[in-house]
């Protein structure tokens, strides 16, 4: 007889070695990588000038990294950057109303803010604007197709992209950038009058977590797409801005416009730079305001997050992509177009602005103002599981990862219905290295009342903030908004009874069920102290992080490589999400020698009397708007191969001929086609 020999020793010894292999590897970063100490002074600003009337100013920077940078947002299915689809941008607005604090407000085409980005733009802009610190405000359009490693923390720097650490020149090419556009919008002020107003867009977003937002009082027991359709926030707010010309009159300058959609329309696993919907819904109505009014100025249209945590592009199934986030993107600035022109005729030239700016320590907090919140962050497994629409075969439908798949037992805890990820191995990594030093504001613009945090705020979170914050406010007709992801980024913020389900927004939510409670509680507080003293100046500063590194930024020996065609343009039909275009390689010089922050890729047409650039209703074909894309093939002996894509060509007309250019010294152009 023989005997079976036992197989499960192995087994599990086995899974014990990749369990600790995992292990190593997640823990690897936090004890090999070098730590960078940051100190970041907090300088006097210049000087704010007594004035009599409303100044303002805007304008617009590219702040799109080098190729090879990893990507934040979609974590370990995130992939580097190889190029762009369409430019990252930082659009700044200065307000300066008189006897008030100067304001920055910028938007970002990043995942999120960060307190180092934060703190060093802040001193950067001291030197050379009247903007304090606790003055400049950081807003994200939460695109998951920009840069990581430049948070103010470990935890996301390592486990935000696919690749681990903080990157110092990263971060300080973005500060400079962030700087530069603050530092123009403050020098092209002049003479303001703004209006503020809100329209409601419904069809271009739904809610991905139906059944934990279901949870809610009032909310339906058994909800089905209709629902997904409806819960959703559907308030688009803006801020408009016109400037006074040389010649007297005012003209549209510009407008800043917040917005409930996740940048999620562009899926993991893609690698171009790509600002999502916002690309659209930033450019279009730039464009569509030059194109509506006959303005001196060169408009800028920045848009960001309102409480967008569990609200998500409505992307025809199956069809996820550029396709379908085109098509929402330019919805939206359509709507946006609209609100625009109608707030024309509202402009005043009187301007009301005051400033609330709170630092705190969530490690150190006194119980009295916790509200809830738990000693330390704890990362749940469902955020493994992914978001609806984000799955990953076989990881997101496992048990425990699954997202509906809350602790049952022992829920007395903090953490409540959290089940760990890795268990209570995380307590190895010390509360310090996950984020705990949040920045909360509260700005006033006329009627307009911006709640800035650095959290995600799920659509039922952000209305139970808007009604508190409301109520502290003086009796009076007031747009209040939440904004996510302002000035950092720690993780999502639920209602306990979204929460209780832990989906992926729950297993995100760091501090616990108590998160809202505590953002309550601290929102109102603060609104409280602004309506009584009329400015909160508690921003910080100096600021110091410590910081475990790792350099991304492309570096090579190479000298720089002469450009040349490698190919004729070929002609690539539209097949299912992707889109029809032209495509053209060419070699070049390594991605360390590329600036992808200026111009690059433009059209010419010939039409029997010589090339001139492209335009198409009136607006040049190039790369400062989405039909063109660069693409990093790799790496060779002198330099590296790339290919232009140019999406969405016009119709073929005999008459006509195309060659793509690509700027440099010298020009190169592609083959005629």
């Amino acid at each position: 007889m023989t005997r079976r020999r036992r197989r499960w020793p192995w087994l599990l010894a086995a899974l014990a070695l990749l369990a600790g292999a995992g292990l190593l590897h997640t823990a690897w970063p936090f004890i090999a990588y070098p730590v960078t100490h940051l100190t970041i002074d907090r300088p006097a600003p210049q000087p704010a000038e007594a004035i009599q009337v409303p100044l303002a100013g805007v304008a617009e920077v590219d702040i799109t990294p080098p190729i090879g940078i990893p990507k934040f947002g979609y974590s370990a299915w995130a992939r580097p950057a190889d190029g762009f689809r369409t430019r990252l941008r930082a659009r700044a607005f200065y307000l300066h109303a008189p006897d008030s604090t100067p304001l920055a407000l910028v938007t970002l085409d990043l995942g999120a803010g960060s307190r180092v980005l934060h703190s060093r733009v802040a001193e950067l802009i001291a030197a050379r604007t009247d903007v304090p610190a606790h003055g400049l405000s950081l807003l994200a359009t939460h695109t998951h197709s920009g840069p990581g490693q430049y948070m103010d923390n470990d935890f996301y720097n390592v486990f935000g992209s696919d690749s681990p650490g903080f990157d110092p020149q990263l971060a300080e090419f973005l500060s400079l950038r962030i700087a530069d556009a603050v530092v123009s919008a403050f020098n092209e002020r002049r003479a303001a009058r703004v209006a503020t107003g809100q329209r409601e867009v419904r069809g271009f977003t739904r809610n991905r977590s139906l059944a934990a937002w279901a949870r809610n009082p009032g909310a339906p027991h058994d909800p089905d797409e209709t629902d997904a359709l409806r819960a959703i926030n559907p308030r688009l707010t803006m801020l408009r801005i016109d400037l006074e010309a040389d010649d007297g009159r005012y003209y549209p300058a510009g407008a800043l416009t917040a917005f409930s959609i996740h940048g999620t329309a562009i899926p993991a696993f893609t690698r171009p730079w790509h600002a999502d919907v916002w690309a659209w819904l930033g450019r279009d109505v730039a464009v569509g305001i030059a194109a509506d009014h006959d303005t001196p100025f060169a408009p800028v249209h920045g848009a960001y997050q309102a409480t967008h945590g569990d609200n998500n592009p409505a992307w025809v199934r199956g069809q996820r992509g550029d396709r379908e986030a085109r098509r929402i993107g330019e919805g939206l600035a359509g709507q946006a177009l609209q609100l625009f022109n109608r707030l024309g005729e509202q402009l005043d030239g009187e301007l009301r602005t005051a400033v609330a700016s709170r630092e705190l320590d969530l490690l150190a907090l006194p119980d009295g103002q916790r509200h809830g919140l738990c000693p330390r962050a704890i990362v749940g497994a469902a955020t493994a599981g992914a978001a609806e629409g984000d799955e990953v075969f076989p990881i997101s439908w496992l048990p425990y990862l699954q997202h509906g798949w809350p602790r049952r037992v022992f829920t007395d805890g903090c953490q409540a219905e959290k089940q760990w990820m890795l268990s209570h191995l995380q307590r190895l990594l010390p509360a310090s290295r996950f984020p705990h030093r949040p920045l909360l504001q509260v700005i006033q613009v006329n009627d307009l009342v911006l709640v800035a945090l650095p959290w995600e705020v799920t659509l039922e979170s952000g209305n139970r903030l808007r009604e508190a914050v409301t109520a502290e406010l003086p009796r009076g007709n007031w747009l209040v908004e939440i904004s996510s992801v302002a000035n950092g980024y720690i993780g999502y913020a639920t209602t306990a009874e979204e929460y209780s389900l832990q989906y992926y927004e729950g297993g995100h939510t760091l501090y616990g069920p108590g998160t809202l409670a505590f953002l309550t509680a601290q929102s109102q507080r603060l609104t409280r102290d602004l309506v009584t003293h009329g400015e909160v100046d508690e921003a910080g500063g100096p600021w110091h992080y410590r910081l475990r590194s790792r350099t991304y930024w492309p570096a090579t020996d190479l000298p720089v490589a002469t450009r040349q065609a490698e190919s004729t343009p070929a002609f690539m039909p539209a097949e299912g999400p992707d889109e029809a275009h032209w495509r053209f390689r060419f070699s070049g010089e390594h991605p360390a020698h590329l600036d992808l922050t200026q111009p690059l890729l433009s059209v010419e047409a010939d039409h029997g009397n010589g090339w001139y650039p492209l335009l198409r209703n009136e607006v040049p074909e190039n790369d400062q708007g989405s039909n063109l894309r660069l693409r990093w093939l790799g790496d060779t002996a002198t330099g590296a191969d790339y290919a232009v894509y140019w999406y969405n060509p016009p119709a073929p007309d005999p008459a006509v001929r195309f060659r793509v250019r690509i700027d440099g010294d010298p020009v190169l152009y592609s083959p005629p086609f």
